[in-house]
């Protein structure tokens, strides 16, 4: 063999050595591609999993609920019609102690006044056909009523940019963040603020109570006691739902400094 003929098959195993290892490059570099897709496929699915298991959650919620309002209407307003039946009945047998049972009418009345407020604010068709601001006035009437702090809102008229799902979905965001300043922060004054101009909707939420430490509560492995956890548990159902119904949520709170919680609709 010669010289060039060495060189011809060197050259030949060189161009065959460079195109196992092109051929070798190719195959791994769609290996990896397909692995990603893979990876990319099997997330969205379980995304789309998580989030049809938080909606299928968030209707078998609502639906409670609305039943919940049916039988505090039905059962406990019966229940609340004969006591005050029974009362009128004493006061036309015993004249004498009609003065006696005016302290109980009037916590009777604020009683009835309350449950129809309740009532009203856990139904679903009823939040459908008063609209967000109504639904919300009745929520911030029974807050006042109970006289634990005092309530700072200005009524909204108008529409509110966001369609009936979203409505429903800000006003048990409202109904979670008024429950949890009665019975966590310790706050005076309670602040409602609405924005709803041009098609953006934006709510803002904000008490003078104790506050928290908002970045620790919602970090995913803390290590927050009993307490802690079932007010983390709120927030991040809040967060929660505001994704799912395309509102971003920001929580903004620290230790003697209240909290403030802020729902709008998302800026692309």
């Amino acid at each position: 063999m010669d010289n060039q003929e060495v060189v011809l098959a060197i050259v030949c195993t060189t161009l065959l050595i460079f195109l196992l290892i092109a051929v070798l490059v190719l195959i791994f570099f769609i290996s990896g591609r397909r692995r990603l897709q893979q990876e990319m496929e099997m997330a969205q699915a379980k995304l789309s999993f998580e989030k049809e298991l938080r909606q299928v959650a968030t209707e078998v919620s609502e639906q409670m609920m609305g039943q919940f309002a049916q039988e505090l209407h039905d059962n406990i307003g019966q229940l609340l019609t004969a006591m005050h039946i029974h009362i009128e009945n004493q006061k036309l047998d015993h004249p004498q102690q009609a003065d006696g049972f005016k302290p109980i009418e009037i916590y009777l009345g604020e009683v009835s006044q309350q449950l129809r407020l309740l009532s009203r604010t856990l139904n679903n068709e009823y939040i459908g056909h008063a609209g967000l601001f109504d639904a919300m006035q009745q929520q911030v009437a029974r807050l006042r009523a109970l006289k634990r702090f005092d309530v700072h809102w200005t009524p909204v008229q108008g529409p509110s940019g966001l369609d009936k799902n979203q409505e429903l979905v800000v006003f048990r965001i409202f109904q979670e963040i008024s429950q949890n300043a009665l019975r966590h922060s310790g706050a005076a004054n309670l602040f409602i603020e609405i924005n709803a101009t041009a098609g953006n909707f934006e709510m803002e939420i904000r008490d003078d109570g104790r506050g928290f430490d908002a970045a620790e509560l919602l970090r995913p492995h803390g290590n927050a006691g009993m307490p802690s956890s079932k007010r983390a548990s709120g927030l991040l159902h809040i967060l929660s739902r505001s994704e799912m119904a395309g509102l971003q949520c920001e929580i903004t709170s620290s230790p003697g400094k209240g909290c403030r919680i802020k729902i709008k609709t998302s800026t692309l």
